[in-house]
């Protein structure tokens, strides 16, 4: 005899959409908003002061121009109605339009790579004083963007790669304003393409650190905060379990980790009592692991001797 209970702790829409949604929609657009105006800026301005350290924040901020609309893009599909036959909504969209995100950094920072090294071999002269300028502005930006989306950056792998990009893009104003201050005052000219290299190397890194995690919930991994082992013993634990076989553990998208499992009754526990134990199980995964979709399935060993 076999029984099957699903005790979600939160409703799916609650989980992913409402309030919380909403205010990721409207962080999201003012940063898209205030990148756009600034990328427009530092294009302009890397092409007056011919600055290339200027020109790899402009590109880097043209891919977050992009990153940041796939991930408004993401959160205004994943609250839309879907059709009957998407269960699950239109919620895998975000991590897709994470790793696009990702991918979107490695040839941008290739294509620095190569500029600094053509550049690092024949130096040429830049107009200081508009680059300093230009990448204090982007500076006081990115702070601003980075901050309206890092509570958001916590729990949500989409808000988090458009984060990402805000903080890499910080990095790289600093460095703008660093090689504009070594040229300017030790007439160092080779310290812009040195700049923009080191940038590049630090944007691969951090896209890199994206992409393996969204594929990670692509492939249906057992999440990182997760420990499989550790969440069986967890459950045998509970008064009534014999054994937990058939465990399975997954990300449908950021904030929803779903688990199925065959649960071993010992004998003298009746198959009537199992709706009392799926919540304690249920409640236990929510609390201690941050799973909210449950499937349990319960045996005895009667099942186990008929199936055989």
């Amino acid at each position: 005899m076999a029984e099957q209970h699903h005790h979600p702790k939160h409703s799916e829409t609650s989980v992913l959409s409402g309030p919380v949604r909403i205010g990721e929609r409207r962080r999201l657009f003012w940063v898209l908003l205030l990148t756009g105006a600034t990328m427009i800026a530092e294009f302009v301005g890397a092409f007056l002061t011919r600055s290339l350290a200027l020109l790899g924040d402009a590109l880097h901020m043209l891919t977050h121009f992009g990153s940041v609309g796939l991930s408004l893009l993401a959160v205004v599909i994943a609250m839309r109605p879907a059709p009957p036959d998407k269960t699950y909504r239109y919620w895998r969209a975000e991590v897709i339009a994470s790793l696009v995100n990702g991918l979107a950094l490695l040839p941008i920072a290739g294509y620095v790579l190569y500029e600094a090294y053509l550049r690092w071999r024949h130096p040429i002269e830049i107009e200081v004083v508009p680059m300093l300028a230009i990448g204090a502005v982007g500076l006081v930006v990115n702070l601003a963007c980075a901050a309206m989306l890092h509570r958001h950056s916590e729990h949500d792998l989409n808000i988090r790669g458009a984060f990402v990009h805000m903080v890499a893009d910080t990095a790289s104003s600093v460095g703008v304003i660093v090689a504009g201050v070594l040229v300017w005052r030790l007439g160092w000219k080779w310290s812009d393409p040195l700049i923009a290299a080191l940038i590049s190397v630090l944007i691969v890194a951090w896209s890199l650190g994206l992409i393996r995690d969204a594929i990670r919930i692509l492939l249906e991994s057992v999440p990182e905060h997760v420990d499989l082992e550790q969440i069986r013993a967890r459950m045998r634990a509970e008064e009534g379990v014999a054994e937990v076989h058939d465990l399975h553990i997954w990300t449908i998208t950021s904030r929803m980790h779903a688990l199925t499992a065959h649960v071993r009754l010992i004998d003298d526990v009746p198959v009537s009592r199992t709706e009392e134990l799926a919540h304690r199980l249920q409640k236990v995964l929510d609390r201690e692991y941050d799973i909210q979709h449950a499937t349990l399935q319960f045996e005895t060993n009667h099942d186990e001797s008929r199936c055989g």
